[in-house]
């Protein structure tokens, strides 16, 4: 009897360190990757800056088949630009669209 509980205690001592082992590896694992992160986490968050920054609104007055460019020309030699929408006849701004808009394509 005194037998098999000294085997049964030797074996979850060496369990037991076997656990507290393999804890401490998970542990330093889990540092290494959070230290990994905090350098390509900048170097993703740029990435998808610029990915985001690439994305831009193509249904805008801008890029519309319908769009007129008009100088006005002013006595003290400014000039400015302004945009007519042949469809609704009436001024536009650039960033403006509509369920008109039709894509140039000379763009």
């Amino acid at each position: 009897m005194l037998d098999l509980l000294t085997i049964l205690l030797g074996a979850f001592v060496i369990l037991l360190i076997v656990q507290i082992v393999a804890l401490v590896r998970i542990r330093q694992i889990i540092v290494r990757l959070r230290s990994m992160l905090r350098i390509i986490a900048p170097i993703l968050q740029r990435h998808s800056d610029i990915q985001n920054a690439r994305k831009v609104n193509m249904r805008i007055c801008q890029f519309c088949k319908y769009r007129q460019a008009f100088i006005k020309a002013t006595p003290h030699g400014e000039d400015d630009f302004y945009y007519l929408c042949k469809v609704k006849n009436k001024e536009v701004d650039l960033t403006d669209s509509c369920q008109h808009f039709q894509l140039e394509t000379d763009v």
